[in-house]
């Protein structure tokens, strides 16, 4: 089957580091990547009168400068990539990023979204930049991967799966984390932090589910005690030298998504080195 990836790209080094490390992830599988670059007003409040009157030199400019930097990245492409199982469109929307990304999933039925940790305009060097949360969090029908600026493609033979076990797991959501261990040979170190005798039933029951989605995989527990998983997936990461975490990244509850309480991703701390894949759906049980 021909996998689909959609790219983002605001021109950064981050997101052309992204777009080189999804081409050489899947440099041995047929590919239609998506190039995607969005050019838009943001409207807030009384700005959205904007709207009803366009700034066409604003629009022509930004159409001009998206067309530009994607013939670029295009020329780039055609003159170092020769993989002939790989093809790529280049996408220009004058569209809000988040609304772009949104149509595209939907409509190209894409398999995964790869792009940067952050962009050009994020200068936080230890958080993940706003348009790359908003995308795990809205983009539910497939998974994230988010490249972060330090990233060298290394083949991923270790991936970490972090788990409290109190997820939901679902074949679904858990076949791209094997399909990604299968098609480079890799190894699953699953991490927790409850021992199986400190389980509840409901955490129980996920842990069998996920080992029997795990079948076919080579795949091992690990549970560490008494620190928070950031700390503990830190240590786990550079012990084993871990080529990809990835994780269950769950609907975020209503508070949460008012901005009360971390996201699932900002709790598992930020590592500039190392890729992290968002794997979408489950249901939290407190």
């Amino acid at each position: 089957m021909v996998k689909k990836l959609l790219l983002p790209t605001d021109f950064s080094k981050n997101s052309w580091n992204a777009i080189q490390y999804a081409i050489q992830l899947y440099k041995n599988q047929e590919c239609d990547f998506y190039i995607l670059n969005t050019y838009a007003k943001e409207a807030h409040g009384l700005d959205n009168i904007t709207l009803l009157d366009p700034d066409e030199a604003f629009n022509k400019y930004s159409e001009l400068r998206s067309n530009q930097g994607l013939g670029d990245i295009m020329a780039k492409l055609t003159f170092e990539n020769n993989n002939r199982k790989h093809r790529f469109h280049m996408l220009s929307r004058s569209a809000l990023f988040l609304n772009a990304i949104k149509d595209i999933v939907a409509q190209m039925k894409i398999h995964m979204v790869v792009m940067g940790a952050k962009g050009c305009n994020n200068e936080n060097t230890r958080s993940y930049g706003k348009n790359t949360l908003s995308v795990i969090e809205h983009i539910r029908q497939c998974p994230v991967l988010v490249v972060p600026e330090n990233v060298r493609f290394k083949m991923p033979k270790e991936i970490v799966l972090t788990t409290n076990f109190k997820t939901n797991f679902k074949s679904k959501e858990i076949k791209y984390l094997v399909e990604m261990a299968q098609l480079h040979n890799a190894h699953i170190q699953i991490l927790s932090l409850t021992d199986q005798s400190d389980m509840t039933l409901w955490q129980r029951r996920n842990q069998k589910r996920l080992y029997k989605h795990l079948k076919g995989v080579n795949y091992c527990a690990n549970v560490v005690h008494n620190v928070a998983m950031a700390t503990a997936l830190s240590c786990f990461v550079e012990i084993k030298h871990t080529n990809m975490i990835s994780y269950i990244d769950k609907k975020p509850s209503f508070w949460e998504r008012l901005g009360f309480g971390k996201r699932t991703l900002t709790k598992l701390g930020y590592f500039n080195d190392v890729p992290v894949l968002a794997l979408h759906g489950g249901v939290l049980k407190k």
